[in-house]
């Protein structure tokens, strides 16, 4: 087997590698890194682009300190980024000069080169699963979902991190629709995720709920429910969050939620936004690669 069937190899399995950590291989997965990444590094503004729904061009712009270090990939990202698109780093921080990083589609660094830009970091995939035929096509054909779950996470985010400003954009180049429209904007200088929330979702959507906070042992729990007299036709606003990052919805918590909701409103679901904050020890994040499922030690307590 030649270099490049191998080098092929080894990127085909980053990809399984990191479909079976984050579940899917699609935009939202891909922005999930590019996000996670420029929080690390203490970023205090995140721009998200589409382009062609992300298609054409994907891009998470950080500006913060910069230092990405070893850019805090998980193992298999990078090199299933590489594979799902043309990936470049442009990248400065104070304390040296700009740079733009090439990759090749095996997450291998190919080359290096100085540029003119401000301290800060922009994360760019083009050309998003052109490589991959058959996904390219599922993913051009269901490109507005694509569009509409990526939102969806970085509302989340949003909400999670109301000191960080976050914005997404979206770009078309050609046809009737060419134009940009921006799809979410916060300022960052919400006080709590409460105010965040609002901003993110709406004063209307937030009216008719209900205050949540509880201290039960080592958890400290706040949030938003609805009160049965609201609701929503589906669960899509309901948000959990343990230390500040979005996780997927502790399964005794929301169940113990819906539950108790539907004993007085059958026909609806509650709007449920709850934050957990604990010790590090109380919660293990290391179920899934993704960090989306976490579990939670003394779940029953918090749900009490």
């Amino acid at each position: 087997m030649g270099f490049d069937s191998v080098k092929a190899q080894e990127a085909l399995q980053a990809l399984r590698d990191f479909v079976t950590a984050t579940g899917n291989l699609d935009a939202a997965a891909c922005v999930k890194e590019l996000v996670e990444n420029s929080l690390d590094a203490k970023a205090t503004r995140i721009e998200v682009r589409l382009r062609d729904s992300g298609a054409e061009l994907l891009e998470a712009v950080q500006k913060g300190s910069g230092d990405f270090s070893t850019f805090g990939f998980r193992g298999e990202a990078l090199s299933a980024i590489s594979a799902m698109g043309d990936l470049t780093i442009a990248t400065k921080t104070k304390a040296s000069a700009a740079s733009l990083l090439c990759y090749d589609r095996y997450g291998k660094l190919a080359s290096t080169s100085p540029i003119a830009r401000e301290v800060g970091t922009t994360v760019s995939v083009r050309e998003l699963f052109k490589r991959l035929p058959v996904r390219h096509k599922e993913f051009m054909r269901n490109a507005k979902s694509q569009v509409s779950a990526t939102l969806r996470l970085i509302q989340s985010y949003a909400i999670a991190q109301p000191q960080v400003r976050f914005s997404v954009i979206a770009e078309k180049l050609r046809g009737p629709s060419a134009g940009k429209a921006t799809l979410l904007c916060t300022s960052g200088t919400a006080s709590d995720w409460h105010q965040a929330a609002a901003a993110v979702l709406g004063d209307a959507a937030l009216s008719k709920t209900q205050k949540l906070n509880i201290s039960a042992g080592p958890w400290q729990v706040e949030g938003l429910i609805s009160s049965p007299v609201a609701g929503r036709r589906s669960r899509d606003a309901q948000l959990f969050f343990v230390n500040g990052r979005p996780i997927d919805a502790p399964k005794r918590v929301a169940k113990l939620i819906n539950d108790t909701y539907h004993q007085y409103n059958s026909r609806a679901w509650p709007l449920v936004i709850l934050s957990f904050t604990a010790p590090q020890g109380m919660v293990d994040v290391n179920v899934t690669p993704d960090k989306k499922q976490v579990f939670l030690h003394e779940e029953e307590t918090p749900g009490e």
